[in-house]
């Protein structure tokens, strides 16, 4: 590259130009586990695991132009596209007489369309589908970013931010398009970045220094195939929360953070048939279903539309269906309970923080909900995430543990167990029959018992004629529609 920068008296280094730096590390020593076009992921001598985004070590030179760069790009006036920007490189250097070699060329380009039209370096774990959640920690280069592979957990990146200003900025311009800020006066931040993904930022006095944690989704939801052939719940369970739906049930998803209780709680939303008005409340949109006929609605605390008052809001939108991103509060437990107890529609469903039936009802009632009201819930079901090593991997598992009915008997109130996860053989097995779907089948459908667990051996069977099809959220829902009325043929 010619041409002269000069950096004056005052020291620089490329973090505190761009905002960012990538480390190239030594593999001289290390082993590579895998090796692609955007990252590769090594092993030290010392056991450590890196994940190296393949984006080059700057020089302040290079930091320097690419900050020019980005900075005269934006600023001509004109709405730009990434396609836009070899030629702009091109046209800059001429200008400035600055001889780029061919490499440098190229890497450029795909930076400054990262500067402008992505997220700067968190492109690369962005983009990448192995990894499920991205941390910034900190500034300064002894508090890289962190990513959690699907095959080996929390790993360290070579790459790290060079201060908080830069970082509260990043923050900010993923959470644009909702109009929320991280600001002095809102030093916390919770939204959603364009593919689904959800973002929570904070900066000082909330944290040390800003901090971003990036909890990626799928582009396409998982479906309950999916989820019954990756063994998150067996085809039984399938096919019994299929009639629970059809049945009109209700239910809570409990489990630990990250187990997968909105995933899950998606999917399954499927098999409500394609006809019924679905009314979805959440704090940042997660809940992405095929349904023509589905409003969704947004917390927003800086204008008062809390989870509470949306939540009670739908009693007066006529819902077949109510759905409830999460319940975090006794207002919010309230709330979802009421929707319950005016027997408005057809069913409600939420997620909730528990790790089994007996803490999820402690819990309720630590919010105020009384046993008589908490049987106005028909199901529940308990979904864990833990971790476990193989073959040199640090992998996590995903399973419902626990499917439970709570009801009223001779002992008092209870959550029955219904289905419970075989630790040893890695399998949900059903133990007893639901009296709740049995009367409801009854009573609805005219079935008495022999004809319930027939019409549940029938939709098994029709699901797992469904696997190995690779179908979208959208294909199964089709396909589910078709089958539901064929059955009631």
């Amino acid at each position: 590259m010619q041409g002269e920068i000069f950096l004056g008296n005052k020291k620089k280094t490329v973090e505190k130009i761009l905002g960012w730096k990538a480390v190239a590390l030594q593999k001289k020593h290390a082993k590579v586990l895998q090796d692609g076009k955007s990252h590769s992921i090594i092993k030290l001598d010392s056991g450590e695991i890196f994940y190296c985004a393949k984006i080059p070590e700057l020089t302040l030179q290079e930091a320097l132009l690419l900050r020019e760069m980005t900075k005269e790009f934006q600023e001509t006036g004109t709405k730009k596209t990434p396609a836009e920007t070899a030629g702009f490189i091109e046209d800059y250097c001429v200008e400035k007489k600055i001889l780029l070699e061919k490499e440098q060329l190229c890497y450029f380009g795909e930076l400054l369309n990262s500067n402008v039209f992505g997220f700067s370096a968190l492109d690369c774990f962005l983009s990448d589908s192995m990894t499920e959640e991205i941390a910034i920690i900190g500034t300064g280069n002894k508090k890289p970013v962190f990513v959690f592979h699907k095959k080996f957990g929390w790993i360290k990146t070579n790459v790290f931010f060079g201060s908080n200003a830069f970082v509260r900025d990043l923050a900010n311009k993923m959470a644009r398009k909702l109009g929320r800020r991280l600001t002095l006066e809102c030093p916390k931040l919770n939204a959603n970045l364009p593919d689904g993904s959800r973002l929570t930022a904070t900066i000082p006095p909330i944290s040390k220094e800003a901090s971003v944690t990036i909890r990626k989704f799928r582009a396409e939801p998982f479906t309950p195939i999916d989820l019954a052939e990756n063994k998150t719940f067996s085809w039984e369970f399938c096919a019994f929360a299929w009639l629970a739906i059809e049945l009109e049930c209700s239910f809570l998803i409990a489990g630990n953070t990250g187990s997968g209780k909105t995933s899950t709680l998606n999917c399954l939303l499927a098999f409500v048939p394609r006809q019924e008005r679905i009314i979805a409340v959440e704090e940042t949109p997660e809940i992405t279903l095929p349904h023509e006929h589905m409003i969704k609605m947004g917390v927003v605390k800086e204008q008062g539309f809390g989870m509470h008052s949306l939540i009670t809001d739908t009693l007066r939108m006529r819902p077949d269906r109510v759905v409830v991103g999460e319940i975090r509060n006794s207002e919010e437990a309230g709330a979802f309970m009421d929707t319950l107890l005016a027997g408005q529609g057809r069913g409600s469903y939420a997620t909730f923080h528990a790790q089994s039936s007996k803490e999820a009802i402690a819990r309720l009632n630590s919010f105020g909900i009384k046993e008589l009201d908490m049987s106005a819930i028909d199901l529940l079901f308990i979904q864990r995430r833990w971790p476990e090593a193989k073959a040199g991997e640090s992998i996590e598992k995903r399973r419902i543990i626990e499917a439970a009915e709570l009801v009223f008997s001779e002992k008092g109130f209870e959550a029955k167990t219904l289905f419970e996860f075989d630790f040893e053989k890695d399998c949900l097995k059903k133990i007893s029959e639901s009296s709740k779907l049995m009367e409801k089948a009854r009573n609805f459908k005219g079935m008495d018992r022999n004809a319930f667990l027939q019409e549940l051996e029938k939709r098994k069977k029709i699901l797992q004629a469904l696997s190995g099809k690779g179908f979208s959220l959208k294909d199964f829902f089709n396909a589910i529609n078709r089958h539901s009325q064929e059955l009631k043929k």
